[in-house]
C-alpha cells in the first residue's frame, strides 16, 4: 500500500501546488519569464523521477541492506499521517490560500497602480487678521492637499 502510495508522486503533489501558483502569477506579468520556469520545473521534476528510481530500485550493494525491514509500524503511521496531510493541501488547497486571498489581492492592486510621487500634505498660509475682534482669527489653520494627482 505504501509503496503505491509513494509510487503515485503524493510527496510531490505537495509542491506541485506551489509551483502552479507561482507560475500562474508569474504568467500573468512575464510570460518569458513563466516559461523559462516552467522548463526548470520539468527538468527538475525529471531529475527527482531518476534519482528516486535508482535510490528505491536500484541494486543492493550492501548484502546486509537486503535482510533489512522496510518500515515499522512508527513509520508506517508517520508515513500514512504525511500522506493524509500532503494529499490534502493537494486537492484542498482551497482552504489554505482562500486565508490569504485578501492580503494577496491588496499587493495586486499596489503593484498595478502607475509610479507616481506621493501626495505631501503641507500647512496653508496663515491669514492675516484685520483685527481680534474676528472669531475667526483663533481656529485652527486648514491643512490643503499640495501635490499631483
Amino acid at each position: 500500500m505504501f509503496a503505491a502510495l509513494s509510487s503515485l508522486g503524493l510527496p510531490i503533489l505537495n509542491g506541485f501546488v506551489g509551483e502552479y501558483l507561482i507560475l500562474l502569477g508569474t504568467y500573468q506579468t512575464h510570460w518569458q519569464w513563466a516559461a523559462w520556469a516552467a522548463l526548470g520545473v520539468i527538468l527538475s521534476a525529471c531529475y527527482l523521477l531518476w534519482s528516486y528510481q535508482r535510490v528505491f530500485f536500484g541494486e543492493i550493494t550492501n548484502r546486509k541492506n537486503a535482510e533489512l525491514p522496510d518500515t515499522s509500524a512508527r513509520e508506517r503511521f508517520i508515513l500514512l499521517a504525511m500522506a493524509v496531510v500532503t494529499l490534502w493541501m493537494g486537492v484542498g488547497s482551497v482552504y489554505i490560500t482562500s486565508r490569504t486571498a485578501a492580503a494577496s489581492q491588496t499587493v495586486l492592486e499596489q503593484m498595478k497602480r502607475p509610479n507616481r510621487v506621493f501626495e505631501a500634505i503641507a500647512p496653508a498660509a496663515k491669514p492675516v487678521a484685520t483685527s481680534a475682534a474676528t472669531p475667526d482669527a483663533s481656529k485652527e489653520i486648514p491643512v490643503e492637499r499640495v501635490g499631483t494627482r
